[in-house]
């Protein structure tokens, strides 16, 4: 993976880039993302946008079941999930922290969280593996 694959040393969570555009996302990167967690007992994505600062991030994310992910909300952005391994819920809250919607995706199935509203993700299974996609930058 060394020949497609760059570390973001400066990410929070474990990142990586691609070194080059026009790179097909396939099963040996899903096989990364399942190693690395297997290695290293944590959460793990490659980015599919040059950068930080790109107007639009799509991101492949792996998440494990042990961790808590806390709701939050972007005041002028949505997200959408497309779920590649696994099982995820999606937890949509209104201001005063009381659940709006409740719903588990699949795979292959494609949620987006609206605009200015609480959500958080958890995932259902040991891991779940999706394709986040949302505009930048970060």
């Amino acid at each position: 993976m060394k020949n497609y694959l760059l570390e973001d040393k400066k990410a929070k969570s474990k990142s990586f880039f691609f070194k080059k555009e026009n790179i097909v996302f396939n099963k040996k990167f899903i096989s990364f993302l399942e190693n690395n967690y297997l290695k290293y007992k944590k959460d793990i994505r490659i980015c599919m946008h040059r950068n930080t600062s790109d107007s639009h991030h799509d991101m492949i994310i792996l998440q494990q079941k042990k961790n808590f992910y806390l709701p939050h909300k972007h005041l002028k952005k949505g997200e959408t999930y497309h779920i590649i391994k696994g099982k995820m819920a999606c937890v949509l809250f209104d201001n005063l922290g009381k659940i709006k919607l409740k719903c588990v995706l699949n795979k292959n199935d494609i949620f987006r969280t609206p605009i200015n509203i609480f959500h958080t993700m958890l995932p259902i299974s040991k891991y779940v593996i999706y394709h986040e996609s949302k505009v930048g930058p970060f």
